[in-house]
């Protein structure tokens, strides 16, 4: 265990932070944040789905599209920071008692590649509302509770 102990020891005598910090930089360290970053993304689950929502499927969609009552999609992949930021806002929304009366369906941008392709969506993160079966409007970047609402206020009964 000594010998452990005394290894681990010259080991830290040599890797200086001085030394490190010469050979890095401060762009070596940005980019290691930005990748450590990525990763993280990339790997962690998706949200859960929020109260009150749907998962898409063309069963539900043509349900809906037949129908006069507007609704929203969100096009959300689980490696997009602003899907993220997007369901925190709705998270906000719904414990505030601010939560948009309408029906909200979540389009997994990976599973979901039909709807995806179908409706020429170009990236994550997106809001789209549909009306009488057509889409009326659509947004992206929406990360904030009252933006998203500002967004959706037209439409809302």
């Amino acid at each position: 265990m000594k010998q452990l102990a005394s290894v681990a020891k010259r080991l830290s005598m040599k890797i200086n932070a001085k030394k490190i910090w010469k050979h890095v930089g401060i762009s070596g360290l940005i980019i290691a944040a930005l990748l450590s970053n990525l990763i993280y993304m990339n790997l962690r689950p998706s949200d859960p789905i929020l109260k009150g929502w749907e998962e898409y499927s063309p069963a539900l969609f043509e349900t809906l599209t037949e129908q006069k009552e507007p609704f929203f999609i969100e096009i959300y992949a689980s490696w997009c920071p602003t899907c993220l930021l997007q369901h925190e806002a709705f998270e906000t929304l719904i414990e505030e008692g601010r939560a948009p009366s309408m029906r909200a369906i979540r389009v997994d941008y990976e599973r979901d590649v039909d709807f995806i392709q179908k409706h020429r969506i170009q990236g994550t993160g997106l809001l789209l509302v549909f009306k009488n079966g057509q889409e009326v409007s659509r947004a992206s970047g929406l990360v904030t509770a009252d933006k998203i609402l500002g967004f959706l206020k037209p439409y809302i009964k």
